[in-house]
């Protein structure tokens, strides 16, 4: 009993000093309660299964596309260059040779190499990052990052949101995003400070042309401090949209989810001990949001901090849950998939692991 009481005194004085060297929040932010440890509970009536798919060669890259998408879609790219597809074969589940390569996005002049163009269908018809600069030294998402933001409106006339000499966009995918349905979209993009790390801004394109910063979360708070999104989705059941964001995802990583509104952004959760990002490589998508315990509700899949686990959390009615984690035969490598479940099923998730097999969970 007294070796559990000093662990638990031990915890509580980590977890304290953790949140004490948090940077203070800006005025205009508002932050909710700590969030509790996840229940971690058992994986309902049927257990995670981990599939290991046979491969020519070792796994370089999955392509996701950013949904859930049908299992033979997704594009897997090997070690040497060759495209392959996943196919029922004689002995289940293989990787076949695909001729048909990933289709590449054909960016605007002066974006940012690797990145990719929002599409919206309100006032702002496009986004993308511009202006390839190397101001922030070495980045999460490769040599190169943004110093600015062009948004475009339904008339095809672009507005610029251009950085200091001490900042830049350290993204690769602006996100489009109407929280009130009110046909008055913001864009969310993650701007990085030489000095005090990255943060979330909201920004918005308001009477003849004028791009704002509406709102931003906290900064990480030190120099190469980074936060990595996973994506939008009403996760609580309450019928709002959310942000969820990995903070620091290659140091101590810690999932956090935000709700926009009234031009300010509110911290609802916060889960530690998550990645999705492995150092080194300009991959962003490794997590998926869907419902994976078949109660209508989005949940997030994400690795653990040692991405040797995927950890499947939940939110619903405002409570952190953990209905299953998912052990790993290999470190999680690559950008994990989301695929489509079978009737009856949940989604699976496809990904490439550090020792090179492609596995589908199940």
């Amino acid at each position: 009993m007294r070796a559990r009481l000093a662990l638990a005194v031990v915890l509580t004085l980590l977890c304290a000093g953790a949140q004490a060297g948090e940077p203070a929040l800006p005025p205009h932010i508002l932050e909710g309660p700590d969030t509790p440890e996840p229940d971690n509970g058992k994986a309902g009536p049927h257990a995670w299964t981990v599939q290991p798919i046979p491969m020519p060669e070792p796994v370089a890259r999955i392509y996701t596309g950013g949904s859930l998408a049908n299992l033979g879609a997704v594009r897997v790219e090997g070690a040497s260059g060759a495209w392959y597809s996943v196919a029922d074969c004689a002995s289940g589940l293989c990787a076949i040779l695909n001729e048909t390569p990933h289709a590449t996005e054909t960016l605007p002049t002066g974006a940012l190499p690797g990145s990719h163009v929002a599409i919206g269908d309100g006032r702002i018809a496009r986004a993308w990052f511009a202006d390839p600069v190397q101001r922030l030294g070495a980045s999460a998402i490769g040599p190169w990052v943004a110093g600015a933001l062009v948004i475009e409106d339904q008339t095809t006339r672009a507005f610029r949101l251009e950085l200091g000499l001490d900042q830049a966009f350290e993204d690769l995918r602006p996100r489009i995003v109407d929280f009130d349905a009110d046909g008055q979209p913001v864009v969310l993009a993650v701007r990085s400070d030489a000095v005090r790390g990255a943060a979330l801004i909201a920004v918005s394109l308001e009477g003849e042309g004028l791009v704002r910063i509406l709102a931003e979360t906290p900064l990480v708070g030190h120099p190469g401090g980074w936060i990595n999104p996973i994506g939008i989705a009403d996760v609580t059941g309450s019928g709002r949209r959310s942000i969820a964001v990995v903070s620091s995802p290659d140091s101590q990583g810690q999932l956090q989810v935000y709700d926009y509104a009234d031009r300010g952004f509110t911290r609802l959760f916060r889960v530690p001990g998550v990645c999705n990002h492995r150092p080194g490589q300009p991959e962003q998508d490794m997590a998926v949001i869907a419902d994976f315990d078949g109660d209508q509700i989005a949940d997030v899949a994400v690795p653990d901090s040692a991405r040797t686990a995927i950890r499947i959390l939940t939110f619903a009615g405002g409570k952190v849950g953990e209905p299953a984690g998912i052990p790993l035969p290999s470190p999680a490598a690559t950008a994990i998939a989301g695929i489509k479940p079978e009737p009856g099923q949940r989604p699976m998730l496809l990904l490439g692991l550090e020792d090179g097999q492609l596995v589908l969970l199940r």
